[in-house]
């Protein structure tokens, strides 16, 4: 058997080791966290400058299975175009006091989203209309009307009903619209 070579070593020569060898792996880690978070920052900036907004509006409801964010607003664009803002109640409607003035005739409107009406601004969905041409109506004897929306996209009767038992008595309303449209004949 012949003998195996002696193993050289190496000596060492004095070279500079690279930058990233001298990092230690934790200072990389940190780094790249940093930098995504900074590209995710700029990002949001950008989408934010353009005007891009993609809210969920709405959310989980132990009553009806589901409803409206409370304070949720932004812009929807599915069927349509409008800036949409839930009020504090979960309403798609301006705010409302619970307590009725005497001056006011109240309708309370259940639907379904002809009634939440996400693809028109406010000011155009069927139940703002409502009041302001009930303005002109001689029938209210000097008093003002003022229209609240419950509907909620995707709501049956059966939603409705449960609306109507949990919430809208709460606002005393003088008259209860159900918004029926023919594909609810199948809720």
């Amino acid at each position: 058997m012949s003998p195996r070579p002696p193993i050289e070593e190496k000596a060492d020569s004095g070279a500079a080791t690279s930058g990233s060898e001298r990092t230690p792996w934790l200072a990389r880690m940190l780094l790249l966290g940093f930098s995504l978070l900074f590209c995710l920052g700029v990002a949001e900036v950008a989408l934010r400058l353009v005007g891009f907004s993609y809210p969920n509006f709405h959310m989980t409801n132990a009553v009806t299975g589901a409803g409206l964010a409370p304070g949720v607003e932004g812009w929807y664009k599915g069927e349509g175009e409008a800036y949409v803002r839930i009020n504090s109640a979960g309403l798609r409607d301006e705010e409302h006091t619970l307590a009725k003035s005497e001056d006011t005739y109240r309708i309370a409107i259940l639907g379904d989203s002809y009634s939440e009406a996400f693809q028109v601004d406010i000011d155009d969905a069927f139940w703002s209309v409502i009041e302001r041409e009930l303005l002109k109506c001689p029938a209210l004897m000097g008093r003002r009307a003022e229209s609240i929306n419950f509907g909620v996209s995707g709501f049956g009767t059966a939603q409705q009903l449960q609306v109507l038992r949990h919430r809208v008595w709460d606002y005393s309303p003088d008259l209860i619209l159900l918004a029926f449209v023919s594909n609810d004949v199948r809720n």
